[in-house]
Parts: structure tokens; C-alpha cells; sequence
């Protein structure tokens, strides 16, 4: 394992690990504090580790996931509408300020990024992983919680996977239809919400086809999410629907009944792999 600290990261960029397959920089952005990259043959992406592991951007065969056209490697901006950032509750700022330890680990092919830290409201410990493969442009993104509390911790998850909106894409999943029939009047709603996803399958495998041959793709198990949620945004006169979101509840579900509950000491994981194919 290899320890970062803070001070590791100045205003010029400085390369803390290098081998056959991957690149790790790191580096202070003026607006956005510290910022690593982990770069493969395939790509790199940009990371807020103190941020809760927010991914920044994600770049890979020469297309950047958050926007879905051509890299254009602009350089040290603000760190703002991150192509992938995740929560176990909707409100993200005692997560993005919660990391107090961050640390990088090569296992065999893959490279591992980890984060930790203790929140006190609420009373819990959060373990954000990335991990990205040698010569792929896929990686997971993981999360582990604690409830250090005696009550049970209410867990209201999303892992927002932030993928440009591309207008022609088509999108497949092994999943059947009525699986992804949208609640209610589509034209009045900026969310779709699956059905419950583990009454059809055990992994739910979601693509995005766009042009030129390229393909997106995200994974998850359908116990650790049991929803797919899919954003809805206007460009112009149309109504676009983004790429899939896995949640961990409905956001249409009255009163909030399903809502997962963490009961008191006890621990969850969290995993989702993503990318291009």
C-alpha cells in the first residue's frame, strides 16, 4: 500500500507511481484541491481523493465519458459536474469532506485507490474504492459502510454516473420490458425509475451503442441496487434520456418505504463497473 498525504500534491504535477501499466500523477488544482490521475494504455481518470473519490472525468480511446466527444485534455479547470460521484445519502458534503485517508495498492493487473474515513453525522465509516484494470477502459467503483451507531442508519444510495448525453445513442439491456416501463406521465417527469430490477435478474447489465462503433456499459448486482434511474434532459425541442444510474431505492416510492435500513454495527458493500467496451 501506498499512503498519500496531502502535501504530496503541489501546483506541478508529480508522478508518485509508475510501472509497466499504470501512471499515477498528482497534482493541486487552484479551485478544485488536490486532484490524482490514474492513467492506463487505454485512458486515465481524474479523481478528487479528498472528495470522496469523485471521478472528474473519465478518458478513454481518445472520448471523454462526460461530455461523449473527443478528449481535448483541457487541463486544470474547476471540478465541477464530475463525470461520477456517489453517496450513500442524497446529500453529498459530509462524504466529499469526509476522506481522511487515501492510499494506492497494485494487485496484479489492477490498481487500486482507496479512501477511508468516520463520519459523525451520521455516525458511520465510509471505504470508497476505485479500481481500474491494465488495458481496459472499464473500472469499478465501490463503497463499503459501517453504521458505528447502536439505530439503524437509513441508506438512500445512488451512484451518479454523470455520462455525456450523446443524442443518437441506443440503448440495450438484459432486461426485459416491462422491467423499465416509466411510472406515470414521461413528459412531466426529469427522472425514469425502474421496476425492482431483482425480480427479473441477479446482475443487471446495462449499454449505450453511439456512433462510430462506440459502446458504454455499466454493471451492478441488483441486491446491492435494486433500481435503475435514468435522467431526462432537454436539449432544444427534445427530451434526451441519459444513461443508466444504479440506486438503491425508488425515488417515487410513497413515504419512503423503500428506503434500505443498515441495522446498528452492521456493514454494506457497494460495486459498480463501468466504461467503454
Amino acid at each position: 500500500m501506498i499512503n498519500l498525504a496531502p502535501e504530496q500534491f503541489g501546483m506541478q504535477p508529480d508522478e508518485v507511481f509508475r510501472n509497466a501499466d499504470f501512471v499515477v500523477t498528482a497534482f493541486t488544482c487552484e479551485e478544485g484541491g488536490q486532484v490524482l490521475t490514474l492513467a492506463n494504455r487505454r485512458g486515465t481518470l481524474t479523481v478528487l481523493p479528498y472528495r470522496g473519490l469523485t471521478i472528474w472525468d473519465a478518458e478513454f480511446d481518445g472520448y471523454s465519458l462526460k461530455s461523449g466527444r473527443r478528449s481535448t485534455r483541457a487541463g486544470k479547470g474547476k471540478p465541477v459536474g464530475g463525470v461520477a460521484f456517489h453517496s450513500p445519502w442524497p446529500q453529498q458534503d459530509s462524504l466529499l469532506a469526509g476522506m481522511q485517508r487515501i492510499g494506492l495498492q497494485v494487485e496484479g493487473d489492477t490498481l487500486a485507490l482507496y479512501g477511508s474515513g468516520e463520519l459523525s453525522h451520521p455516525r458511520c465509516r465510509v471505504r470508497p474504492a476505485l479500481r481500474l484494470t491494465a488495458d481496459s477502459a472499464q473500472f469499478a467503483i465501490e463503497m463499503q459502510i459501517t453504521n458505528l451507531a447502536d439505530e439503524p442508519l437509513p441508506l438512500d444510495y445512488v451512484c451518479h454516473l454523470n455520462y455525456g448525453c450523446i443524442p443518437d445513442a441506443v440503448f440495450r439491456q438484459n432486461l426485459p420490458a416491462p422491467a423499465l416501463a416509466p411510472h406515470g406521465n414521461v413528459a412531466e417527469q426529469e427522472m425514469l425509475c425502474s421496476d425492482d430490477l431483482s425480480l427479473y435478474v441477479d446482475q443487471a447489465e446495462f449499454f449505450m451503442l453511439a456512433s462510430k462503433g462506440r459502446r458504454y456499459v455499466t454493471r451492478f448486482s441488483t441486491a446491492q441496487f435494486n433500481y435503475g434511474l435514468r435522467p431526462i434532459t432537454q436539449q432544444g425541442s427534445q427530451r434526451l434520456v441519459r444513461f443508466v444510474q444504479p440506486a438503491t431505492c425508488s425515488p417515487y416510492t410513497p413515504g419512503g418505504a423503500a428506503v434500505k435500513m443498515l441495522g446498528g454495527g452492521k456493514m454494506r458493500e457497494f460495486r459498480v463497473t463501468t466504461g467503454v467496451v
